[in-house]
């Protein structure tokens, strides 16, 4: 049975491991709220259509500090193309009070690969970031630099599920606010985020944000060879070139320093 009461029933441990969990009031609730963001960052998007509308699927994003980009694209996903996707988080996000209660009553769960693998058997479309923390926290130096170098997990889980995955690059997102300082291994080490960082004060800067969402990525391997590291490897580097192909694409079209 799904949480009924969002702001009364605390996190317990294991729960980032269930599936079950999801709040459809709170998922309207924020969706409705989005409407205001959705035209401080004029969004758009771009390729929608390539999301099937039946079957599981990976989509896989890069990460923003700011990452109200993925509720768009989630709210997106439901209105034009009836799919729910489902996310995973990073490990220390679990480690968070208030934050973790919210994904866990959205149907986020605990990145790791049972969790994936489960959601993909059963036909959802599944919204990562390979970059994780590491690249949402990242220096204004590195900004839309794709940090999936080491990063196979998504791609095993692909192969091991059968399943496509189709890149999804937001435009827009690294711009909202400047990262000084690159946070990441500090919350490592004291199990919270503290980088540094500005907008507009605490607003995120009112620039333009567009998706792009690329072809599926298909492949022919077999599930067993999941663990191939050959398999694995060709298809990773594949999906991280059309990844940044898509992104550097992207990037061409805005105007005006991301404004525009």
């Amino acid at each position: 049975m799904p949480k009924k009461n969002f702001i009364f029933d605390p996190y317990r441990e294991g729960d980032e491991y269930k599936l079950q969990w999801f709040d459809a009031k709170l998922a309207r609730f924020i969706f409705g709220s989005l409407t205001f963001w959705e035209k401080y960052f004029r969004y758009e998007i771009h390729g929608l259509e390539n999301v099937p509308k039946k079957g599981g699927a990976i989509l896989a994003m890069n990460h923003s500090f700011f990452f109200i980009d993925l509720a768009f694209l989630t709210k997106q996903l439901f209105l034009k193309r009836g799919r729910r996707a489902r996310g995973v988080a990073e490990h220390l996000t679990w480690k968070i009070p208030f934050l973790r209660e919210l994904f866990l009553n959205l149907g986020i769960v605990d990145g790791n690969p049972k969790n994936a693998l489960r959601i993909l058997k059963k036909k959802h479309i599944m919204a990562v970031c390979p970059g994780g923390a590491e690249e949402a926290m990242r220096s204004y130096k590195d900004k839309y630099k794709l940090l999936w170098k080491d990063h196979y997990g998504f791609i095993k889980v692909a192969i091991a599920a059968g399943v496509p995955i189709i890149p999804c690059m937001s435009v827009g997102s690294d711009d909202a606010y400047v990262m000084l300082i690159n946070g990441y291994h500090r919350w490592k080490k004291m199990f919270i985020p503290l980088p540094l960082f500005f907008g507009l004060g605490l607003m995120p800067m009112p620039v333009k944000i567009r998706h792009f969402v690329g072809k599926p990525i298909t492949h022919r391997y077999k599930p067993s060879q999941h663990k191939d590291m050959k398999c694995v490897n060709a298809l990773h580097q594949r999906v991280v070139r059309e990844s940044e192909k898509l992104l550097a694409e992207g990037l061409k079209k805005r105007k005006l320093f991301g404004f525009l």
